[in-house]
C-alpha cells in the first residue's frame, strides 16, 4: 500500500504547485483588485482552495491509476510512457482553461463557465475579443504549463513505484480497489451526502476573493458536467410554485392601457438602434462620465428619456431577446441558443408584421453567432442584412463592418422600405476590442481609454446617421429609440454583477414624438423586458403574449427591475436595491448598508423560480 500512496504523493507533488501558482497569478493579473484584499483575505484564497486543488487532482489521476494497474498485471512499464504522454497534454489544457478564465473574468467578472466556453469556442468571438488582452502573456503562460508539464511527467518518470504485490499480482486488486475509495474521497471532498462545490472556496465578503480561490479547470469542468442540470429541472426552485406566485402576481397585476400617447400618429416608423455597451456611466445624463457622448446628450435633450432603465443580463444575446420578446434573462444559460426555445417567444416584429409594418434588421457582423441568425427569421423579419452584406472593404474591426459604415448602408435600405416600417439597427464598434477605423479621441494608455475612444465614435457616428436622416421625407413620421443591449464595467471597472454596471440608457426621440414630451423625463424603474409592452400598447397592438412585460407609462405598474449574472440576481426598485449570489446564497450588495432586512429578495428568487420554470416549459 505504501508504493499505491508513492503515486498518489508525487502525483499531488506536481500538481499543487501549479494550482497554487495559479491562484498566485490570477491575484497579480487583478493587481487593482487584490490590492484591496487584507492579508488574511489573500491567505485565505491560497487555504480556502486547496480543497477544490485536491479534488481535480483526484479527478486526474483516475487514469494514471488505471494504467498503473495494467502494468502490474502484465508487468510491462507502460505506465511512464503513459505519463510522458498525459502530463504534458493534461497541463497544456489546464493552461488553456486558466488564461480562458484570465480573459473571460477581466471582461464579464465570472470565473470560465460552459457559458463563456460556448462563446469562446466560437472563433470570430476568440479572435475579435482577443485584441483588448494581452495574447502575448496567455502565449506564455500557456508556453510555461506545457514546460511545467513536461517537467512533472520527467519527474513522475523517474519515480519507482510497486511492483507486483509480493509477486503475485492479482493481490494489488484490493489495493487498487483501496486507493479508487481514496480518489473517489478526493473527488467527493468529504464523506457527507453531498459533493464538494465551489462553496468551500468561499470565505469572504468580498467575491473577488472568492473567485481567485476558485480552481479555474475545476469549475469549468463541473460547469460542464452540470450544463444538463440547467435544461432538465430547474435549479433555482427554493418554494413552492404557489408561494412563488403569490409573491410575484402583484408585479405583473395591472394591464392597463397607458394614460400617456407617446406618437403624433397612429403607425409611425420605427427605427430601434441597440447600442453595444453603453451603460449609463458614459452617458452624462445619467450621471456618467461628461464628454463621452456628446451627439446623444443632444437627443436627450430633443428626446423622452427614461431614468431608470436595466439591463436584463450582460451579453448582447441576453439583451436581444430581453428587448424583442419581453423575456428576461437567466443565469447560466440563455434561450437564444435553443432554437427549440426560441421559436415559441413572442416578438415585437411579428407583432408589426401583422400590423401591416415592412421590417428589417441590420448588424455589420457575423449574424451567426450566438445564433443572431436563427434568432432573426424566428422574428420574421423581412430583411437581413449582416457582414456578408457589404463590401470586403467596409469590414474594418474584427467584428465586422465599422458602425459608420454600418448606419450609411441602413440609410439606403431604409429608404427602400414601405412606410410603416420597422428597422432594427445592431452597432458593434463599442465591443471589445474596440477597435475603431479613426484616431482614438482618448489618447491615453489602457482598455479603458480604448473603450471611450469606441464610445465616442459610435456617438458620433449615431449623430451623423441622424443628421442624413432628417434630409430624408420619412423621417417627419419616424420615432427612433435607442437602447443598450447592457452595460459595461468601464469607463469605472466596475464589477459586472452591480447594479449600476446593468443601469443603461432608453430614450425616444424623432418628429413624430409628441411635442409635449421633448425634454422630459419618466422616472419609472423598469427593465428592457418593458419595451415590448411599452412600444405595442402605445400602437394600440394587444401585448398580452408578452408576459414578463410591463407598459413603462402605465401609472399602476409597480417600480422595479430584474436582473441576472451568472448564477446570481439583481432586484432595482425605489424601495430597495440587491445583488445576490445563489450559490452559495449569499447577499453582495445593498444600496443601504444600515439596513437588515431584504423582503426583495424572496420577491426575486420567487420571479426566477418561474421566470426558470418558463424557460424550461418553451
Amino acid at each position: 500500500m505504501k508504493r499505491w500512496l508513492v503515486l498518489a504523493i508525487n502525483w499531488l507533488a506536481v500538481l499543487l504547485p501549479l494550482f497554487i501558482m495559479q491562484k498566485g497569478i490570477f491575484l497579480l493579473y487583478f493587481f487593482h483588485k487584490s490590492s484591496q484584499l487584507s492579508a488574511r483575505e489573500i491567505f485565505g484564497v491560497f487555504i480556502y482552495g486547496l480543497w477544490l486543488d485536491v479534488s481535480l487532482s483526484s479527478y486526474l489521476i483516475t487514469l494514471p491509476l488505471i494504467f498503473y494497474l495494467i502494468q502490474l498485471t502484465i508487468e510491462k512499464r507502460i505506465l511512464p510512457l503513459f505519463l510522458k504522454f498525459y502530463v504534458p497534454t493534461l497541463f497544456f489544457i489546464i493552461g488553456l482553461l486558466f488564461v480562458g478564465d484570465l480573459g473571460i473574468y477581466e471582461n464579464w467578472s465570472t470565473k470560465l463557465n460552459v457559458r463563456a466556453i460556448q462563446n469562446i469556442l466560437n472563433p470570430k468571438e476568440m479572435m475579435a475579443s482577443s485584441g483588448a488582452s494581452p495574447v502575448w502573456l496567455y502565449l506564455l503562460l500557456l508556453f510555461a504549463h506545457v514546460v511545467y508539464g513536461w517537467c512533472g511527467a520527467r519527474y513522475l518518470c523517474n519515480r519507482k513505484f510497486a511492483s507486483a504485490f509480493g509477486g503475485i499480482r492479482w493481490l494489488n486488486i484490493p489495493y487498487f480497489i483501496l486507493m479508487s475509495g481514496f480518489t473517489l474521497l478526493g473527488i467527493r471532498g468529504n464523506i457527507g451526502v453531498a459533493p464538494i462545490n465551489e462553496s468551500s472556496a468561499y470565505f469572504s465578503k468580498n467575491m473577488f476573493a472568492n473567485h481567485s480561490a476558485i480552481n479555474s479547470s475545476w469549475y469549468a469542468i463541473q460547469s460542464i458536467i452540470n450544463s444538463k442540470k440547467y435544461t432538465k429541472q430547474n435549479p433555482y426552485e427554493c418554494m413552492t410554485e404557489k408561494n412563488a406566485v403569490a409573491l410575484t402576481h402583484k408585479l405583473f397585476l395591472s394591464k392597463e392601457k397607458t394614460t400617456l400617447q407617446l406618437f403624433k400618429t397612429e403607425q409611425p416608423n420605427i427605427i430601434f438602434i441597440q447600442l453595444e455597451g453603453f451603460g449609463a456611466d458614459v452617458v452624462e445624463e445619467l450621471g456618467g462620465k461628461n464628454g463621452l457622448t456628446p451627439q446623444l446628450a443632444q437627443l436627450i435633450k430633443n428626446g423622452l428619456l427614461f431614468e431608470n432603465i436595466y439591463a436584463s443580463g450582460f451579453r448582447t444575446d441576453q439583451g436581444l431577446v430581453a428587448i424583442l420578446s419581453g423575456f428576461p434573462a437567466q443565469p447560466n444559460v440563455s434561450i437564444i441558443w435553443n432554437v427549440e426555445k426560441q421559436e415559441k417567444l413572442p416578438t415585437i416584429t411579428q407583432k408589426l408584421n401583422a400590423a401591416g409594418y415592412h421590417s428589417m434588421i441590420m448588424y455589420g457582423g457575423d449574424l451567426k453567432f450566438s445564433n443572431f441568425k436563427a434568432y432573426a427569421f424566428t422574428n420574421n423579419f423581412q430583411r437581413i442584412f449582416s457582414q456578408s452584406d457589404f463590401p470586403v472593404l467596409s469590414r474594418t474591426t474584427k467584428w465586422g463592418v465599422d458602425d459608420g459604415n454600418m448606419f450609411e448602408k441602413a440609410i439606403d435600405e431604409i429608404n427602400k422600405l414601405p412606410s410603416p416600417f420597422f428597422s432594427y439597427l445592431i452597432t458593434l464598434t463599442s465591443h471589445e476590442p474596440y477597435d475603431i477605423p479613426d484616431e482614438p479621441h482618448f489618447k491615453e494608455e489602457g482598455v479603458a481609454a480604448k473603450f471611450m475612444s469606441s464610445i465616442y465614435y459610435v456617438d458620433e457616428q449615431v449623430g451623423k446617421f441622424i443628421a442624413q436622416a432628417k434630409k430624408e421625407p420619412w423621417f417627419k413620421n419616424t420615432i427612433i429609440i435607442f437602447c443598450a443591449d447592457h452595460g459595461h464595467r468601464y469607463p469605472y471597472n466596475r464589477e459586472i454583477l452591480m447594479p449600476a454596471v446593468h443601469h443603461i440608457p432608453l430614450f425616444f426621440y424623432g418628429d413624430a414624438l409628441n411635442d409635449s414630451l421633448i425634454g422630459q423625463r419618466i422616472k419609472s424603474f423598469g427593465s428592457q423586458t418593458d419595451i415590448s409592452s411599452t412600444l405595442l400598447n402605445q400602437l394600440n397592438i394587444n401585448a398580452d403574449d408578452f408576459k414578463w412585460s410591463n407598459d413603462l407609462l402605465n401609472p399602476e405598474r409597480i417600480n422595479f427591475a430584474y436582473y441576472s449574472f451568472d448564477d446570481g440576481f439583481g432586484w432595482v426598485s425605489p424601495a430597495d436595491t440587491i445583488a445576490f449570489n445563489n450559490h452559495p446564497p449569499q447577499l453582495i450588495f445593498q444600496s443601504d448598508a444600515a439596513r437588515s432586512s431584504h423582503p426583495c429578495i424572496d420577491t426575486a428568487k420567487a420571479y426566477l423560480q418561474l421566470l426558470y420554470n418558463a424557460y424550461l416549459e418553451y
